[in-house]
């Protein structure tokens, strides 16, 4: 019985390498983009960037929002 239980153990550490092997080639390797590992240039380009997007996604937000906004005109 002892055998059975060994190549039990062994398939179980196939899978897992395969598994392993797997999840490392379908794992993006792109770094996120955080400011620890960024020069300081980076770093501000990418405030900016992202500063620039806000403003354009809050402007966006208005213009949809503002003709929703405005009273319908009366007809009498």
């Amino acid at each position: 019985m002892s055998r059975k239980r060994d190549r039990t153990n062994v398939y179980i550490l196939l899978l897992a390498i395969l598994v392993a092997a797997i999840a490392g080639y379908y794992l993006p390797t792109k770094r996120p983009e955080t400011g620890a590992s960024m020069t300081p240039k980076e770093y501000i380009e990418l405030v900016e960037k992202k500063k620039a997007q806000r403003l354009k996604y809050a402007a966006e937000e208005e213009q949809s929002s503002a003709p929703a906004s405005e009273p319908l005109p009366s007809s009498r």
